[in-house]
C-alpha cells in the first residue's frame, strides 16, 4: 500500500489531536485498520466505495475477497433500496439539526421521498443546515394474508444535498460476512469490519477537557477520564452540562458518561470552552484528578 493511500486514509479522522499524535508517535495501523476506518470515517457513501476499491486492489488473499464483497453487498443494498416496490412505503425523517423536531412524511416511493424535501422547505419559508440529516426508513405495507414479520426493512440516510451516506437492507447487512439469519456476533470468528476496534494511540490526559463532534452534527464539551495509559479505541467522557458537573455531584459522576470513539474526540484547552462551563470544568477537573483513580 502507498503511503498516499494510507494519508488519504488516516486524514479521514475527524481529531485534529489525534491525528497529530498518530503523526508525532509514527503510529503503524494494520491493513484491516485502514479498512475500518474508511468503513466507519469516510465523508459519505460515494466516498466509502471509492475507498474500498483502492484497498481492494492493495490487499491479497482472503482480506481483499472480503473488500470485494462489501462494495458488492452495499451496491447490492442501495439498488434494492430505492427500487419501486408495491408492497412497500417509504418514511422520510428530516431534521434541519441535531436537536430539532422529527419531521415524518410517508412516501409512495424513494424518488417521491427526494421530492418532498424541497417541498418541505418551500412550505415552511426555512432550509437546510450543515447538521441537516434525512432518514429514510423503507417499510413493508401489513396486509390480511401475510404472516406477521417486523415492518421496516432497511435505512438510508442522506446528508445535506441529499447525498447519501449510508444504506442498510437488514436482510442483507451481513452479506459481506456470509452470516445467516441467527448470527450471534459474540461466538463469530469471521472477518467484520462493523464490529472491529481499531487501537488509536493515547493523545489525553486524564481530566483533560475535551469536545466531541457526533457524525449527526451534535456537539458535545466534555470532561474526559483515561483510566491506563496505553492505546484505546474510545474514551469515558463526562458531559460538562450534565446535572453530575452542573451541580458538583461527583459521587454520581460515572452515572453521567458516554463512551466516546476516540476519532471524535477534541483535545481542548480550558480557555476554548464556552464560558458558561469554564467554572464547573474547573471544579470538576479538579476533583477528577485529585479522587478518580486512574
Amino acid at each position: 500500500m502507498t503511503d498516499m493511500l494510507r494519508n488519504k486514509i488516516l486524514s479521514l479522522l475527524p481529531s485534529s489531536t489525534l491525528k497529530k499524535q498518530i503523526s508525532l508517535s509514527d503510529c503503524r495501523f494494520s491493513d484491516m485498520d485502514l479498512l475500518a476506518i474508511v468503513w466507519k470515517y469516510a465523508a459519505d457513501y460515494e466516498e466509502r466505495i471509492a475507498l474500498l476499491q483502492e484497498l481492494e486492489q492493495c490487499f491479497s488473499g482472503e482480506l481483499k475477497e472480503y473488500t470485494s464483497k462489501l462494495v458488492h453487498a452495499q451496491r447490492f443494498m442501495l439498488d434494492n433500496f430505492i427500487k419501486p416496490d408495491e408492497e412497500a412505503v417509504y418514511e422520510l425523517h428530516i431534521k434541519t439539526t441535531p436537536h430539532a423536531y422529527d419531521e415524518r412524511y410517508l412516501c409512495r416511493s424513494y424518488d417521491d421521498a427526494l421530492r418532498t424535501i424541497p417541498l418541505f422547505y418551500q412550505q415552511y419559508n426555512d432550509h437546510e443546515t450543515a447538521s441537516t440529516c434525512y432518514t429514510i426508513a423503507k417499510r413493508r405495507v401489513m396486509s390480511g394474508d401475510m404472516t406477521f414479520s417486523e415492518d421496516e426493512l432497511g435505512e438510508l440516510v442522506l446528508l445535506p444535498g441529499m447525498k447519501v451516506d449510508s444504506v442498510d437492507l437488514y436482510d442483507y447487512s451481513h452479506l459481506a460476512e456470509g452470516c445467516g439469519p441467527e448470527w450471534d456476533c459474540s461466538e463469530c470468528n469471521r472477518l467484520c469490519v462493523r464490529c472491529y476496534d481499531v487501537l488509536f494511540p493515547l493523545f489525553v490526559r486524564h481530566g483533560d477537557a475535551v469536545r466531541v463532534r457526533y457524525r449527526d452534527g451534535e456537539e458535545c464539551f466534555g470532561i474526559v477520564f483515561v483510566f491506563e495509559d496505553q492505546p484505546c479505541t474510545e474514551y469515558y467522557v463526562i458531559p460538562l452540562d450534565s446535572n453530575a458537573v452542573r451541580y458538583h455531584d461527583y459521587i454520581n459522576i460515572y452515572d453521567a458518561h458516554r463512551h466516546v470513539p476516540a476519532p471524535l474526540v477534541e483535545k481542548i484547552s480550558e480557555e476554548e470552552l464556552p464560558e458558561k462551563y469554564k467554572e464547573n470544568y474547573k471544579a470538576c477537573a479538579q476533583y477528577v484528578r485529585k479522587n478518580v483513580m486512574t
